[in-house]
């Protein structure tokens, strides 16, 4: 039933849903993912044999795959070397590959020149960093690393460093907000209304950086992992 409202007394008469139902739409998505989550720590507590994790593991992984729809197929790298200089105990590469044809993704690698090679390598995509690659805190590990014997891919994850999309040529800022995190928001929420998303280019870029590490003679292909911080560790 619709009832019409003559006057603006009549109207002050009713309250608001919002009175009685504070957050209403908030409160039942809480209610349901917290029962979700009882669930699935009830599910856990039952794994106990191996067989299990396996089966968990699968399950997780195929979930996943299907959260983010799929990974896209391997496409030529096309790799550059674009610029390499040496330092004490190790060389620096400016590199870019391509994770997708026309996505350039440019990386640091930094090679260790004493020792004997191949070494183990490491991928590391930064966290949010607005320097990105180029932050001073993430060099220096990058360096000790090197340093300590391992190959290191530093690169530039979407929205930060080199790959910043919202940059006025004309001012050199950023329109959104020097926060790279907001670089991540406004592509990631845009990309859902046409059913993209973010999280799987991202996660490409990952798997296309391991790719790339493997195409050089200096690391060995049995020993290659990731490393990183805040969002770079996630």
């Amino acid at each position: 039933m619709v009832r019409l409202w003559r006057t603006a007394a009549d109207r002050s008469t009713v309250t608001s849903y919002r009175k009685d139902y504070p957050d209403m739409l908030l409160n039942y998505l809480v209610r349901r993912l917290n029962a979700l989550s009882n669930r699935w720590d009830q599910d856990r507590t039952r794994i106990t044999e191996p067989v299990q994790i396996e089966a968990r593991n699968r399950f997780v992984r195929e979930k996943l795959l299907e959260m983010i729809h799929g990974l896209p197929e391997r496409t030529p790298l096309n790799p550059r070397v674009v610029r390499s200089f040496d330092r004490e105990g190790y060389r620096v590469q400016n590199v870019m590959f391509q994770s997708r044809p026309d996505l350039w993704v440019p990386g640091n690698l930094y090679v260790p020149t004493s020792g004997k090679g191949p070494y183990p390598g490491i991928i590391s995509p930064c966290g949010h960093y607005m320097l990105a690659r180029m932050d001073p805190a993430l060099q220096y590990a990058y360096i000790n690393l090197a340093r300590n014997g391992f190959v290191v891919l530093a690169y530039d994850p979407i929205g930060q460093g080199e790959r910043r999309y919202y940059r006025n040529p004309v001012t050199n800022t950023t329109e959104v907000s020097e926060d790279p995190v907001f670089e991540h928001s406004m592509p990631g929420q845009l990309m859902l209304l046409i059913g993209e998303n973010l999280t799987q280019m991202r996660i490409w870029d990952g798997i296309r950086a391991i790719d790339y590490l493997l195409t050089r003679p200096e690391v060995d292909s049995q020993k290659v992992g990731c490393t990183g911080h805040s969002g770079g560790g996630h």
